[in-house]
């Protein structure tokens, strides 16, 4: 087993390695139906003959970065056309294979997904980065292959690279692309993708908070797990059911609070709970469920589910003590934690154009002037 794996075991098991994993991953993938799944099957017969005989700095065949590019796509829930587009992505820059070829064969739409994430020829890293940047504004789906499959999939097998290489590349995500995913709300790529940049660029560190979290989780997970079992009791009560998770915070975040001059002990969301109820008037109920054991910290409390965040994050946030310990609070519905997971790629239903507010535009605009 490589190293990484070890670190990043989660992450491992979202990744199809190859070919018939990947066969097998797409039919148990509820978002696609029989007529999608023909398409993304074409383009998997069409990548690989096309990266025939090409093979990564690990000395893999190259199909298994395009493959595993995609099946976390899939694993996350992006739409057909997202995780075609994953397949094809690097066949414009590394074959024979044109976007006259592409359109051809998959249509405008996959087309411009695979001309946003193909590196311009001969350009620096930055123009590239703006490119991706203004072409997303339009086709939001671009960032999804670029960030989610085809990043992600490379942070997690840089370790082919020399030392110099894998410090490089992990200081441009957390730079470029760690920014995009928080300003889309994509949480979910967010951590994994900080943790990874922490584990190339310090990776005594690394292991360091990790060896930390795992004594906090020891420490607090039973603590944790009651409080959310108290809640519901008292949500029972009133007919109202509801679910919880509990997690501390990730490596690469708290490194971060750690640089900001923050004692571990000082972050305010290293311990969290949430909790997912069936509609918003229950967040409500929740609420005051927790507020009645446990005591609110002053001035905590925020209502983003009737403010938004300008990124689409809705949820109900408090933060209590409980139990002599600092918890954050997060309330919401299965559909805002969707949300709150996969910022603008949550609803496959919503126009792909309109996931995109105008405030995200600003931000990635200015994003794409930073030098």
């Amino acid at each position: 087993m490589r190293e990484i794996e070890t670190h990043f075991k989660k992450l491992n098991g979202m990744f199809a390695k190859n070919q018939e994993e990947f066969l097998k991953l797409i039919p148990k993938c509820e978002q696609f139906d029989s007529n999608q799944i023909k398409v993304i099957y074409k383009a998997l017969y069409k990548a690989t003959k096309l990266h025939e005989g090409q093979k990564r700095k690990s000395g893999e065949d190259y199909i298994v970065h395009p493959i595993g590019a995609a099946s976390i796509l899939a694993n996350f829930g992006l739409d057909f056309e997202s995780v075609t587009a994953a397949l094809l992505h690097d066949t414009i820059e590394d074959t024979s294979y044109n976007l006259r070829d592409c359109e051809k064969d998959f249509g405008t739409t996959i087309t411009k997904i695979v001309d946003g994430v193909t590196k311009i020829n001969d350009a620096k890293e930055e123009e590239t980065q703006r490119k991706i940047i203004l072409s997303s504004q339009e086709e939001p789906r671009i960032i999804a292959v670029k960030m989610g499959g085809d990043k992600m999939h490379n942070m997690y097998t840089l370790d082919a690279l020399s030392p110099e290489k894998q410090k490089r590349f992990a200081n441009d995500t957390l730079n470029f692309d760690v920014p995009i995913t928080k300003i889309l709300g994509i949480y979910q790529l967010k951590d994994e993708l900080q943790d990874l940049c922490l584990y190339y660029l310090d990776k005594d560190e690394f292991i360091k908070l990790e060896k930390k979290r795992d004594k906090l989780k020891k420490l607090h997970n039973k603590r944790l797990e009651n409080m959310g079992t108290k809640t519901q009791s008292i949500l029972s009560r009133e007919g109202v059911g509801m679910d919880f998770n509990y997690r501390i915070k990730n490596a690469g975040a708290i490194y971060e609070d750690i640089k900001r001059g923050l004692n571990i002990n000082e972050i305010d969301d290293l311990l969290a709970i949430k909790m997912v109820l069936e509609d918003y008037l229950m967040c409500y109920e929740t609420l005051g469920a927790i507020h009645q054991f446990c005591v609110p910290i002053k001035g905590s409390v925020q209502d983003f589910i009737a403010i938004p965040k300008n990124n689409g994050y809705k949820s109900l946030n408090t933060n209590v003590f409980y139990d002599d310990a600092k918890v954050q609070v997060r309330i919401r519905t299965k559909d805002m934690q969707k949300t709150n997971n996969l910022g603008v790629f949550s609803d496959l239903n919503q126009d792909v154009k309109e996931r995109l507010s105008d405030d995200m535009k600003k931000e990635l605009t200015k994003l794409s002037k930073r030098k």
